[in-house]
């Protein structure tokens, strides 16, 4: 059972690192939540070890260095950097990007969507993802206004990015929020809690908020078709599939690493009895998904 944890989750973790400059990456120590100190290590940190406050951020970006930091605490990846626009004006981005079920469905209907449908797709999905947010925006401000009672949650942007130079292709859709850097801006002014809790929300990994009917896989795969965006779920297992992927042409799998190809609920009624003399069953063949 996990430990309870605070709700201002400030530690990086194993996947953090910072980068100052282009060529300069320094990996951060690795921290696990359950074993932090109570204090825990704040992300903010990363920064401030260099730069006390976002303004000397700013010079730095404007000398030419690349002030970011990138990292994940039980969720998907969270990234923290200092933009510089051509106006002059300079903002720190606060991101969380989609992972877990949800990157999962969108992987599937990607590849569902083919290449005649992406643009249209890309489009639906930052709409659902705006939806997404307003539906969970109240269950994180709940959690904070517990010790935060005048808290009010920053409304984060949909967005996408180019896929990944080692990624599966898809480009990659998140949230974040632009926080205008001032004379005065301290480095906590430029991270929305709620925004930043966002990324255990969408893990999906410790069960928090499995009450919230948006963040189960029915739930997600509804508000992405209402939007038009092609998720499939196999009608046994719950998985997304698709039979559209390049190495998997018309054969229904998942992203799942566990399961890929084979329902992990087959329609097959599972064989108790064993053989005698051998080893195997033709259960073990295991079974297909099949599109709901």
């Amino acid at each position: 059972m996990p430990k309870k944890r605070k709700k201002d989750r400030k530690a990086p973790s194993r996947r953090s690192s910072v980068q100052t400059t282009p060529a300069q990456r320094a990996v951060l120590e690795l921290v696990d939540w359950n074993d932090a100190s109570e204090e825990g290590v704040d992300v903010i940190d990363a920064f401030t070890e260099r730069f006390p406050t976002p303004v000397d951020a700013v010079k730095a970006v404007q000398a030419g260095e690349c002030v970011q930091w990138t990292g994940g605490i039980d969720g998907s990846t969270m990234r923290h950097r200092v933009l510089l626009f051509d106006d002059g004006t300079a903002t720190v981005e606060q991101a969380v990007f989609v992972g877990g079920p949800l990157e999962e469905l969108l992987l599937c209907a990607w590849h569902q969507a083919g290449e005649q449908r992406r643009d249209s797709l890309e489009a639906g999905v930052l709409a659902a993802l705006g939806e997404l947010h307003t539906a969970i925006r109240p269950v994180l401000e709940a959690e904070i206004r517990k010790v935060r009672p005048d808290y009010t949650a920053a409304v984060p942007q949909p967005f996408r990015e180019d896929p990944e130079l080692y990624g599966p292709g898809m480009p990659v859709f998140g949230w974040r929020i632009l926080h205008p850097v001032g004379p005065d801006t301290t480095w906590e002014d430029t991270r929305d809690t709620a925004a930043w809790n966002t990324s255990e929300t969408m893990s999906g990994l410790l069960g928090y908020y499995d009450h919230v009917p948006e963040l189960q896989q029915a739930g997600l795969a509804a508000v992405l078709r209402k939007h038009d965006v092609p998720v499939v779920l196999c009608v046994d297992c719950g998985q997304p599939i698709t039979d559209r992927h390049p190495r998997w042409m018309s054969v229904w799998v998942t992203p799942d690493s566990e399961h890929g190809p084979v329902c992990g609920y087959p329609r097959a009624a599972r064989v108790t009895a064993k053989p005698a003399l051998g080893t195997f069953t033709d259960h073990d063949f295991g079974g297909p998904h099949h599109p709901a």
